[in-house]
């Protein structure tokens, strides 16, 4: 063999080589990652009945990746964004059904932490007063990007969220992403 011929089939083994170590090395790499959390997720939690004739109930409240005006802000920023909806029964359309007596009001408390900045925080919504079909009210939950754990409390009270309040708590992981 030339010279050249042994150059080439020793550049050629250590390249293989190379290869097989890099992918060796990045399988294990991906293999031991954790997956990212999804940027949304639904979760239930039950709730006593501010009402005590009123039977227990559950809420759902989905929490998503995504972005809001803080106060006095010039942009959106990334932020958890709440929606969410109960079991409770829808009252009947019509004037005469809005004299009844199952009135609520509802306010939701986010503490949350930025696992991957270490950042954490604590929000609380709008409140909302004297319906009869109560939801989850406007929420800014403004955490920066990255996998964000929290715990969201929906306090229900009858007529307003601070009489005879009952508390649903959910936890869940998310990850917050920058606006597209």
């Amino acid at each position: 063999m030339s010279n050249r011929m042994v150059s080439r089939a020793c550049a050629t083994a250590f390249a293989a080589g190379g290869v097989a170590v890099a992918t060796l090395t990045g399988g294990a790499a991906v293999a031991n990652a954790q997956p990212a959390p999804p940027t949304s997720t639904t979760m239930t939690c039950g709730s006593a009945n501010p009402l005590f004739w009123a039977p227990r109930f559950t809420w759902t409240v989905t929490a998503s990746s995504g972005e809001s005006l803080p106060p006095g802000g010039a942009g959106l920023e990334p932020a958890i964004l709440l929606s969410g909806n109960n079991e409770l029964p829808a009252p009947p359309g019509g004037l005469i059904p809005s004299i009844g007596l199952n009135w609520y009001g509802s306010r939701v408390l986010v503490d949350w932490t930025n696992t991957t900045t270490g950042a954490s925080g604590h929000s609380v919504s709008d409140e909302a007063a004297w319906q009869q079909k109560p939801g989850i009210p406007i929420n800014r939950t403004w955490t920066g990007t990255g996998a964000v754990s929290f715990t969201v409390t929906v306090e229900t009270g009858a007529g307003w969220w601070f009489v005879n309040t009952q508390r649903a708590v959910c936890t869940g992981t998310i990850s917050v992403v920058p606006g597209r």
